[in-house]
């Protein structure tokens, strides 16, 4: 019986090969990364959206389990694009031999870097020249690690034997090697890190950051291709004889080549399309609006800060000394401002927000209303009543009247230089912006100071108004930093009252719970029972039902594992904390933006390190540092 003609089987594209490898580890891994991402752990940070991008938790054991997927996946490819039978298999059993050679290059560039500055400070030259001494060695030394890994894969070799066998391969081509793993390895690394480094600060939308992601994916890929080649290309110019097995028989081919010859030349489009799963997983995680989601604005100019707030019914108002912006949407990327023709500033005036959205801005003894169509009028000349105050503050009552606070200081009759006499705290009831009739009630004196020596302690003053509708006025001397609340027993003021908070509780004194859903600010400091674990916040909103949100410092370590070079101060981060109640014991922290350190406690805490922040009804949050530099809306926290 005649046999049939033999037909050569169509080598397949090596290429085509080494994708499917790449994709087989790197797609599920950055599936994994979203999936455990929604898992909350203990001591990491939580999963959350940020600029419309999904941001996973990391962690040491992310940083840890990263590089062994890379190098597997690099090793990997390598053995595809060979090739060599059964790729992932090999790649994954010489893991623990890659994994002693990328150590032993990370501890040497710890040992370069420590012996670099042990002559810190010194001159730049003398740097420079001690950098170039250490670069020569450590560059060798680095090409013979990578040369281990092409080793360890392709000849079968493992662990001493890979590294004498990459020690006797790069002797007289260190130079060329060097160069050519400077370029196909080292820097598409470097340069892969140094542009995906917190991607979510360059997006704008959830559309930009599904693509980032995407982006972040496709280029992993081609690095991780990029890498291979070039590690095979310089292990095919080692001295010495080669052990690399010769290619599989076709009756034997791997798993791999077996399905990249199925889909032929849909490989790529193949390829490319497993790289948007986890895309588009990150696509849903977004648009089912189950994380929180933070967005941060930021602006190239610092402007002070005087109120923000969220009325119902429009977007976050930002006020500034002399203008206030709406913000056109509830992200607030996009604003329109309006100027005042008044100036703000500590410790006298403020801003007050109407229901339907008016803005109301005491300044220079001038009062000025914008209302929810932004038609501005006010005193142009200014208050009388405010004449010789050294400090103010407005609110507005339920009725709609304009209630100012102002705090005097009462000249003794024979003042000392250490002495500057008690301080007359008073509340003026304005039944429009121009204040012609004003009701003028004096709350009572107390002790302290309205001005600090240097300046950098101002008082405090706020007058708000309690659930049953009565004015609380609280002051901070400057001096001492003693706090002292002034109430009034009825909604018209009778019988208004004055005593210091460090004092026992006197009939129809607003209690400590009272006094924080308030929204005092950093007036009281931990007296309200908040914020003292060692975290003071920069900005605190009490919530009616009882919850308390509030904006605190922290250092802003990197997450996972890092290496810091140089002595200045870690950066702060600032990190919203969403509390059940005022002991807030086991608060949801959710990372906001890294800011300068904050050093300085409650009472030595300067104007410049007090946030801005308010709540809406939907349970959304704006907030905003001292100069405006960042703007950040917060929703489902």
């Amino acid at each position: 019986m005649a046999a049939g003609p033999y037909r050569t089987p169509v080598p397949i594209p090596r290429r085509r090969v080494a994708l499917t490898t790449i994709v087989l580890v790197l797609v599920p891994w950055s599936l994994l990364r979203v999936l455990g991402g929604l898992i909350p752990l203990p001591g990491v940070d939580p999963a959350r959206v940020v600029n419309g991008m999904f941001v996973p938790p990391a962690g040491v054991v992310g940083a840890l389990v990263e590089p062994v997927v890379w190098a597997w996946a690099v090793t990997a490819a390598i053995a595809a694009l060979a090739p060599v039978d059964r790729p992932l298999r090999r790649a994954f059993r010489a893991l623990p031999t890659v994994g002693a050679a990328l150590l032993a290059g990370a501890g040497t560039l710890l040992v370069a870097f420590f012996l670099l500055g042990m002559v810190l400070p010194a001159a730049v030259e003398l740097v420079w020249v001690v950098a170039a001494l250490l670069a020569l060695p450590v560059a060798a030394l680095l090409v013979r690690f990578a040369i281990v890994l092409p080793i360890a894969v392709l000849e079968g070799r493992r662990g001493r034997a890979a590294f004498r066998a990459s020690s006797v391969g790069v002797r007289g081509n260190v130079l060329g090697l060097g160069v050519a793993l400077l370029f196909g390895v080292a820097a598409p690394a470097l340069l892969y890190g140094w542009a995906f480094t917190r991607p979510e600060e360059h997006v704008t939308d959830p559309l930009l950051g599904v693509l980032a992601w995407l982006l972040r994916d496709a280029t992993l890929v081609a690095v991780v291709a990029l890498q291979a080649a070039t590690l095979l290309t310089a292990h095919r110019h080692l001295a010495g004889p080669s052990l690399l097995p010769a290619p599989a028989p076709e009756e034997s081919v791997s798993a791999v080549d077996r399905l990249t010859r199925r889909l032929g030349r849909l490989t790529v489009p193949l390829g490319l399309a497993a790289v948007l799963l986890p895309a588009g997983l990150v696509g849903g995680v977004v648009a089912a609006d189950r994380l929180p989601e933070v967005t941060v604005n930021t602006s190239g100019h610092s402007q002070w800060m005087i109120a923000v707030g969220w009325p119902a019914g429009r977007g976050p108002i930002l006020v500034g000394q002399t203008w206030f912006d709406d913000c056109l949407d509830d992200t607030c990327r996009t604003r329109r401002r309006t100027d005042l023709s008044v100036t703000m500033y500590e410790p006298y005036g403020g801003a007050a927000f109407g229901a339907d959205g008016s803005v109301y801005a005491l300044g220079q003894h001038a009062l000025e209303q914008c209302d929810a169509q932004r038609i501005c009028r006010g005193s142009k000349g200014g208050l009388e009543v405010l004449r010789g105050t050294r400090a103010a503050a407005i609110t507005l009552s339920p009725a709609g009247e304009v209630l100012l606070a102002s705090a005097t200081e009462v000249r003794p009759d024979a003042p000392t230089p250490d002495d500057a006499g008690p301080v007359e705290l008073k509340l003026i009831r304005c039944p429009d912006v121009f204040c012609a009739t004003p009701r003028v009630t004096s709350l009572g004196r107390v002790n302290g100071s309205l001005g600090d020596r240097d300046g950098s302690r101002p008082a405090r003053l706020v007058v708000r108004v309690d659930a049953s509708g009565r004015p609380v006025v609280a002051l901070r001397s400057a001096s001492t930093g003693a706090v002292s609340v002034g109430w009034c027993a009825t909604l018209d003021c009778a019988r208004p009252e004055v005593a210091s908070i460090e004092g026992p509780q006197r009939p129809g004194m607003p209690t400590p719970d009272e006094l924080a859903l308030l929204n005092l600010g950093d007036v009281l400091g931990c007296r309200a029972g908040h914020g003292c674990d060692g975290r003071e916040p920069m900005a605190t909103v009490h919530r009616p039902r009882g919850d308390v949100w509030d904006v605190v410092a922290e250092p802003a370590h990197p997450d996972g594992l890092y290496l810091r070079v140089g002595s200045g101060p870690w950066p702060d981060r600032a990190v919203l904390r969403v509390c059940a109640g005022r002991a807030c014991r086991e608060p949801r922290e959710i990372p906001l933006v890294e800011i300068p350190p904050v050093r300085s406690r409650w009472l030595d805490r300067p104007a410049r390190e007090r946030w801005l922040m308010a709540v809406d009804a939907d349970g959304r949050m704006v907030a905003t540092d001292p100069y405006g530099q960042y703007v950040m809306v917060v929703a489902r926290p």
